[in-house]
C-alpha cells in the first residue's frame, strides 16, 4: 500500500470515528445547559448567600481587611514548587529566616533583571509583573516562615 492509499484510508477512519462518536451523543449532554432563570436563579441566591455581585463585594472586602502576610501567602502558591511549602527550599534556595527587607531587595532585583545567582533566570518572569505591594506582601509572608 502506497502512502496516499495508507492517509485515505486513516482519513476515513478517523471521519468514521468522529461520526459514530457525534451521532451517538446524548443531546442532553452537550453544550453549555445552565439555563438556571428566574425562581431557579433566585433559590440559587437564597442557597449561596446572593448573587454573583455580592459575592465578589465580600471577597473583595475580606481582601481589603486582610493583613500583607495574609495575602502574601495567595501569592506564595506559585513560589512552592521551587521554595517549598514551608520556604525549606529545593529546587530555589531557602527562603525561611529572611527579613522582609531582604525579600523585598532581592524581589526588586529580579524584576529589574539583575543577576543575583545561577538561577536568576527563573525568577526574572516571577517578579517581572508584581507591584510594590505585591513584594511587600510577599516578604511579610516569607519573613513569618
Amino acid at each position: 500500500m502506497n502512502t496516499t492509499s495508507l492517509i485515505a484510508a486513516f482519513v476515513v477512519l478517523i471521519s468514521g470515528l468522529i461520526w459514530v462518536g457525534m451521532d451517538s451523543n446524548n443531546a442532553d449532554w452537550t453544550g453549555n445547559r445552565n439555563q438556571c432563570a428566574g425562581d431557579c436563579y433566585e433559590q440559587w441566591k437564597t442557597d449561596n448567600a446572593g448573587g454573583i455581585a455580592e459575592m465578589e463585594q465580600v471577597k473583595q472586602m475580606a481582601l481589603a481587611a486582610a493583613s500583607p502576610a495574609a495575602l502574601g501567602e495567595q501569592y506564595y502558591g506559585q513560589c512552592i514548587a521551587c521554595h517549598g511549602g514551608r520556604g525549606e527550599g529545593g529546587i530555589g534556595p531557602m527562603l525561611a529566616g529572611q527579613t522582609a527587607a531582604d525579600i523585598v531587595a532581592k524581589l526588586t532585583a529580579y524584576r529589574a533583571g539583575q543577576e543575583r545567582g545561577a538561577q536568576s533566570a527563573l525568577m526574572y518572569p516571577v517578579a517581572k509583573p508584581m507591584s510594590d505591594n505585591d513584594l511587600d506582601n510577599l516578604a511579610a509572608f516569607i519573613s513569618s516562615l
